[in-house]
């Protein structure tokens, strides 16, 4: 028993050793094998197999790359050699008006590499060359997978179509159909954001390029906190500290004066047309049924009633003193998010029958001042259901006749789980009363290009704007590399742009407000224009010097081919996935 055991082990242990000698007779063997693997190649610009038209001069780019190097690439149209490179950048120009019009054509690229290897890659393409007219359209894009981030692309030319792409949207631009007037597109410049702009070591570069419609992005629409929000480096504060001052002898914009008012006063000597909204977090505390500034765990922190003409004299106050430092508010509304009472930071609780009965109040003071700032109301989420939804607080205050007269409309927030149509049933109560969109932040996890551009510049632009808001306003104007400085509130919120010390960065919001608020001028009206839900969403507007404007934003996962058709003439454009274009032509 013994031997055969020993026999047992003694057998795999020589197979093992043969075993071991060919492979590293194979390993010698298979240094020496020639290179088979292909090169890579993509074409530059065509991301999937969509048939994309063409017209004009036609650049061809070729992306190669191979561990023993590229020998040459051969560029095909329809199975016809048409060009060899041998050198990077890889690159034809293919001439289109030699090939047939209106008709499908076969883009056919080869690499090779050193050891003859070869990769084939092939796109069907549509020529349809035109008679351009002498109109020409800029074009600005950004997208939110590759580097371009409002860079102006290659003038457009309409021209007449006589053909059509089998693939191409026809997105159709009428100005005889004309909807809401637009105010603007900015964010919010709280105490944080001023004092991030003011102490910044770049703080005039970023100033321009968040107000200048030439240098930078144009931002035309602000929006203030009057006294304390969350976002406040320091101690929370209100204009009005002296307990039971009801003359309110006491007044003081000071801490308004050390950041936001020098800043503001900066933004006006570059765009003096800019509109400023205001938009108080609480009152006094002395003022409320809780005694507190900050909210705290108190529903019951409410205006008392006795305090509505104080308070109302509250609101003259700041439009008062800010006209003294030259700046016009035009807008303020009764309450920052008046259904929510935070635990942590300045709030007050104001159902829809208490905003009424108090803008019964503010609207008759503001007339006997000569104050023709804009008052709107509820400035809270699209679908706020805490005691009740944005239509049925809305609907209390239109369903008064006094209260109504003195509002200019309703402005919303973008959270929770509502959507951008509810402002139409809104709109839809009176049509001569104003929608605005008061607020919208991204936050910290949503600061990848990749997806969010489309989620934001759908949901909360294009949509908002196709539901007959005026303007678009975002939360913070400026934050810190911590999401702050914030006093309570929300730790993940960021800024358009981030700003630290000598940093300064400019984030996806940015890019998105610039493709509105550089090319939309006050004053303009939105027109008709046909979108394709989730494939291609669109917006038109036309300025007041007659100027067209018109933005295309592709929010999924593939290439997207579309034609632009205003007055039966037409140009064509391509929109890679995740990103968004502006066009801007005089007729």
């Amino acid at each position: 028993m013994s031997i055969f055991l020993i026999m047992r082990f003694k057998i795999p242990a020589i197979f093992i050793c043969i075993i071991l000698y060919l492979s590293s007779l194979g390993c010698e063997e298979n240094e020496l094998l020639p290179d088979q693997v292909p090169p890579e190649l993509s074409l530059v610009g065509f991301t999937d197999s969509t048939i994309l038209p063409v017209e004009g001069i036609v650049t061809i780019t070729a992306d190669a790359n191979d561990n023993t190097g590229i020998s040459k690439i051969e560029f095909y149209i329809d199975n016809s050699l048409m060009f060899t490179d041998n050198s990077e950048p890889y690159e034809y120009e293919w001439d289109t008006a030699e090939h047939s019009n209106c008709a499908l054509h076969k883009i056919k690229v080869i690499a090779y590499d050193n050891n003859l290897n070869f990769t084939e890659i092939e796109q069907n393409v549509f020529v349809e060359n035109q008679n351009l007219s002498e109109i020409n359209v800029s074009c600005w894009y950004t997208s939110g997978i590759n580097e371009p981030k409002l860079e102006r692309k290659s003038d457009k030319y309409f021209g007449t179509s006589s053909c059509s792409s089998p693939s191409a949207l026809e997105v159709n631009i009428s100005t005889n159909e004309t909807y809401q007037e637009i105010d603007g597109f900015g964010a919010a410049l709280t105490n944080s954001s001023a004092w991030l702009i003011d102490n910044s070591t770049r703080r005039e570069e970023i100033i321009e390029d968040l107000f200048s419609p030439d240098s930078g992005i144009g931002i035309s629409y602000i929006r203030l906190a009057m006294g304390s929000s969350d976002f406040v480096q320091g101690e929370h504060y209100s204009y009005a500290e002296t307990p039971n001052d009801t003359t309110l002898s006491d007044f003081s914009i000071e801490r308004d004066r050390e950041h936001i008012i020098p800043v503001l006063q900066d933004i006006l000597a570059i765009n003096p047309e800019i509109k400023i909204m205001g938009s108080p977090w609480s009152p006094p505390g002395w003022m409320k049924t809780s005694g507190q500034f900050v909210c705290g765990s108190h529903w019951d922190s409410r205006l008392k009633t006795e305090m509505y003409s104080v308070y109302a004299d509250y609101f003259i106050r700041f439009i008062q003193e800010y006209t003294i430092e030259g700046i016009q508010i035009h807008a303020i509304t009764i309450q920052n998010e008046p259904l929510y009472c935070p635990w942590d930071y300045p709030g007050l609780y104001m159902p829809g029958d208490e905003q009424r009965d108090f803008i019964k109040v503010l609207g008759p003071k503001f007339a006997e001042n000569g104050i023709d700032t804009e008052i709107v109301i509820f400035d809270h989420n699209w679908d706020d259901s805490e005691q009740t939804g944005a239509f049925d607080y809305a609907e209390v205050i239109y369903d008064d006749p006094v209260a109504l007269s003195y509002i200019a409309g309703t402005g919303f927030h973008g959270y929770g789980n509502g959507e951008a149509s509810m402002q139409e049933l809104v709109y839809n109560l009176d049509p001569t009363k104003a929608i605005y969109f008061t607020e919208r932040t991204n936050f910290t996890g949503w600061t990848d290009w990749d997806g969010v551009l489309g989620h934001i510049a759908k949901y909360y632009f294009i949509d908002v704007l196709r539901y007959w808001s005026k303007n678009v306003l975002l939360w913070n104007l400026a934050l810190d590399m911590d999401n702050g400085p914030y006093n309570g509130g929300c730790p993940n919120c960021t800024g358009v742009v981030t700003i630290e010390d000598d940093y300064f960065e400019k984030e996806i919001d940015y890019y998105i407000i610039g493709h509105f608020s550089k090319f939309v001028q006050q004053g303009a009206n939105r027109i008709y224009s046909n979108t394709f839900e989730g494939e291609l969403e669109t917006v038109a507007f036309q300025n007041p010097d007659g100027s067209l404007v018109v933005v295309t934003l592709n929010p999924g996962w593939n290439t997207v081919s579309y034609k632009i058709n205003w007055n039966d003439m037409y140009f064509n454009h391509s929109l890679s996935p995740q990103s968004m274009a502006t066009f801007v032509w005089e007729p």
